[in-house]
């Protein structure tokens, strides 16, 4: 039996330990907090998994949530204008549900499993000098520790795939509950200030929908680092809602704060990462998740990409039989992960960017043309589409030159759009 170690008990990290302990695997996680820690503690992410990731959790049987998550059945858009209403809206239903479940609620009962099928679960932090002690025990460690600075060193930032430097967006998020519920799906607003989100949630205090804002650096909607409690957060909110996403003024103004606990502020820099490092005895250790590749949330990747990079590398493990996990197959698990992760990575960091005219010529005519609409509201579940299309200026023209005279020049992802 093949002796796996797992470095961080999250999205990726988890979803790989008990996919491969489903195979027979020995496998300890080491994790900084136990299950009811874990589940009482702050708020720590937002994340919305759209259907593929969704998927590889059902096939392991752990989408614990299906009965009781509300789905996130539309996306709705609009980007601000000169006045109250906004230049340009459009909604889509999506063809299939995402879904948004509290990642206190989901590690907790995930830590469980785990337990439950046999793995091995390690209550402790793991800081760069332990990591050639626990390499001694294990054929492969992976570090799925999450983003943060105590790896850096070990997985230097790869500049190539790494456009960014600095953080992008200054982060406010909260979970509010109240007169919401007639909200069915994820709300973006875009303005050229920054952008902000809503959708509902299954968190731990039950359904409540989390509202998020991500603000240009040194814009006025950079304000979260003198908000310390959860009623100065609320009203900052609102604030931001009334001044530049106007036609939402009063959308918050019958919710409230589900707890104390329920806000996180922030800033992320975007980062790609050499994924195999060197430890000082010369061993080789793999990253994983956000360890090794960072986007910024306002693409919706993070826990999408997680599911994706743990069953990508279940598949390279198993394929590798008997033979050692070597420095040569840990460059080949993360280049399978890549060859998706490429693709939600290109698409985020071209969302912090300012819309170039082909972008915002997409998504004027998505208000008048359902297939347009359709097509973009995909791309969160399927970013693979973005290259050959909305990367590429000449080919997004065209294409929009070809779905308003009724040619369909461009293979397009999904079915038939619903639009409301």
């Amino acid at each position: 039996m093949r002796r796996i170690g797992i470095v961080g008990a999250g999205q990726a990290g988890l979803v790989l330990a008990i996919g491969l302990r489903q195979l027979g695997y020995a496998v300890t996680v080491f994790a900084e907090r136990p299950a009811a820690e874990v589940r009482a503690g702050r708020l720590v992410s937002n994340q919305c998994l759209f259907a593929p990731a969704l998927r590889r959790e059902r096939e392991l049987g752990i989408g614990f949530w299906d009965g009781e998550a509300p789905p996130v059945g539309e996306i709705s858009f609009a980007a601000a204008g000169d006045g109250s209403e906004p230049s340009m809206a459009w909604r889509v239903a999506l063809d299939r549900p995402a879904q948004s479940v509290d990642q206190r609620v989901k590690v907790s009962r995930w830590l469980a499993e785990f337990e439950r099928l046999g793995g091995e679960l390690r209550i402790r932090r793991v800081t760069p000098a332990d990591l050639d002690e626990c390499a001694r025990e294990f054929e492969l460690l992976v570090v799925a520790a999450g983003r943060g600075p105590q790896f850096d060193a070990l997985f230097p930032r790869d500049g190539e795939r790494s456009p960014y430097r600095e953080p992008q967006r200054a982060i406010g998020v909260a979970y509010v509950a109240g007169t919401l519920d007639a909200v069915p799906g994820l709300t973006f607003g875009m303005a050229p200030v920054g952008e902000f989100f809503l959708l509902p949630v299954l968190s731990v205090h039950g359904p409540v929908h989390g509202i998020g804002f991500f603000g240009v650096p040194g814009g006025p909607m950079d304000v979260w680092d003198g908000v310390t409690g959860v009623e100065q957060h609320h009203e900052t909110a609102r604030k931001l809602l009334r001044t530049h996403y106007p036609w939402q003024a009063t959308l918050l103004d019958e919710a409230y704060p589900v707890a104390p606990t329920e806000t996180l502020h922030g800033r992320i820099t975007p980062v790609v990462r050499h994924p195999v490092g060197t430890l000082p005895s010369g061993a080789k250790v793999l990253a994983m998740g956000d360890t090794a590749v960072t986007n910024d949330p306002v693409g919706g990747q993070g826990a999408n990409m997680a599911a994706r990079a743990a069953r990508a590398y279940q598949d390279a493990i198993v394929d590798r039989g008997d033979r050692p996990f070597d420095e040569e197959f840990m460059h080949d698990a993360f280049a399978r992960y890549w060859r998706h992760a490429r693709h939600a990575t290109r698409f985020t960091n071209d969302l912090l960017a300012p819309p170039p005219a082909h972008v915002l010529a997409t998504l004027d005519t998505a208000q008048r043309v359902p297939r347009v609409a359709h097509r973009f509201a995909h791309l969160f579940e399927n970013p693979a589409d973005y290259e050959g299309w909305l990367g590429d200026p000449d080919a997004a023209m065209q294409y929009l030159r070809d779905v308003q005279s009724g040619v369909q020049s461009v293979p397009e992802a999904g079915t038939a759009p619903v639009t409301k």
